[in-house]
């Protein structure tokens, strides 16, 4: 009788590794810029997939052209869309948005091999613009760029009457459309109307559209107001056809 009862235990245990191989988990889909878990995304925007999605050698993409759909033999579907891929792990994956995403509550889908191991869903919007930071104090200093292309920090400055570049996801679909996965071919411009809030003047920036070189970040170039105020520390947001970003901030000289 103990022999049938350990081996009916063995039985049921193998049964129950087998039922929870089958089962896909869940998987929790974010927006990458501003981490916010119940932030939308939007089509040929950057995101990140967190969950467990079992044994993955973790992968990071090391070509740009074009970005691949499989990575360390692992999918993510959007829609039932196969996404770009940049990283991969067993609990994190960071991916484009495909371009031709339906909007609303669109099913997600983490595939390693040929077994489903993850399964979700994420709320897609046309456009929901979130600018790259990179701290997590309260100032949120910005991911961005001086003219001289420098990177914007306290010791190096921006100045006032210059172009700084920020780096943001979620500005839409642009014109000419990208290819997922893909540099633009040539200078594509975001469709929706971009605005740029530095300190408190709002300005229209000179280019608003898909970075030249990695996918799913749009690159917004804008005038530094040329106003004695604008001097230190200050506040910076991005608004798209009206929906503003997450404030981050950037240093600008006296």
């Amino acid at each position: 009788m103990k022999i049938l009862v350990k081996r009916f235990l063995v039985l049921a245990g193998l049964s129950a590794a087998i039922l929870s191989a089958q089962t896909p988990g869940p998987v929790t889909v974010i927006n990458y810029s501003n981490l916010d878990v119940k932030a939308p995304v939007a089509p040929g925007s950057i995101a990140s997939a967190y969950g467990n999605f079992g044994t993955v050698t973790t992968t990071a993409l090391s070509s740009l052209s074009p970005m691949p759909t499989t990575l360390a033999n692992v999918r993510l579907t959007v829609g039932g869309v196969n996404a770009p891929l940049y990283f991969v792990s067993a609990n994190q994956i960071n991916f484009v948005v495909p371009v031709g995403a339906a909007t609303g509550s669109v099913a997600v889908e983490v595939i390693n091999g040929s077994a489903t191991v993850a399964r979700g869903a994420v709320n897609v919007y046309d456009f929901w613009p979130a600018l790259a930071t990179a701290g997590t104090d309260a100032t949120r200093p910005a991911i961005a760029q001086n003219q001289d292309f420098g990177i914007n920090t306290r010791q190096t400055r921006a100045r006032r009457g210059e172009v700084i570049q920020l780096y943001a996801t979620g500005c839409g679909l642009t014109n000419p459309r990208v290819t997922d996965g893909a540099p633009p071919a040539q200078l594509s411009r975001a469709v929706a109307d971009v605005k740029v809030t530095i300190s408190v003047i709002e300005v229209t920036p000179q280019f608003a559209g898909a970075h030249p070189q990695f996918p799913g970040i749009c690159q917004i170039n804008a005038v530094i107001p040329d106003q004695s105020f604008v001097s230190g520390q200050v506040p910076v947001i991005v608004t798209v056809n009206g929906i503003a970003s997450n404030a981050v901030s950037v240093w600008v000289a006296e």
